[in-house]
């Protein structure tokens, strides 16, 4: 007999959910953990479970059930089983990807920080990720690409029409 392992297990499923109804399911499934997240048209949602069970399939199997046990009429849009152990290393991982600013952005191409303000002109230069009141943050990686490949020419940028 294969022994059971703890899983975390995500629904996303269409059914009449309002806020009330979130919270009745997260109540009825308490002992497994739930979470429940409500999409913004009410029309479905998200369930997050901690199942026990051999393997991936059935601890998808026990939740599904769970969820229509538990809501009638739901339907499930999709789902996802990750061992433990996954889940909480997946937890830990950062939601963005690194981003950097000028001052950054100089360093990493070897010029002014006044000459980094400039590269936002430049057609090929990478759109900002993030807007925040000190100023456009970019990706770091989308910034490394664009420098390894960026055509180094004496003077002025032309400025975009």
């Amino acid at each position: 007999m294969t022994r059971a392992r703890e899983w975390q297990v995500s629904l996303d499923f269409k059914a009449r959910l309002d806020e009330d109804a979130a919270f009745d399911l997260m109540e009825a499934l308490g002992r497994y953990g739930a979470s429940v997240a409500v999409d913004p048209g009410h029309t479905g949602g998200g369930l997050t479970l901690a199942v026990d069970a051999p393997d991936g399939e059935t601890a998808l199997a026990k939740a599904r059930t769970l969820l229509e046990k538990n809501m009638p009429g739901a339907t499930v849009t999709g789902l996802e089983a990750r061992e433990w152990a996954d889940a909480v290393a997946r937890n830990r991982e950062p939601l963005y990807p690194p981003v950097v600013g000028y001052a950054e952005i100089a360093r990493m191409t070897g010029v002014t920080r006044q000459r980094a303000y400039a590269f936002p002109r430049i057609e090929s230069f990478p759109k900002p990720v993030i807007e925040t009141s000190q100023g456009p943050l970019y990706s770091e990686d989308a910034v490394r690409a664009w420098a390894q490949t960026r055509e180094l020419r004496p003077g002025r940028p032309k400025a975009m029409e």
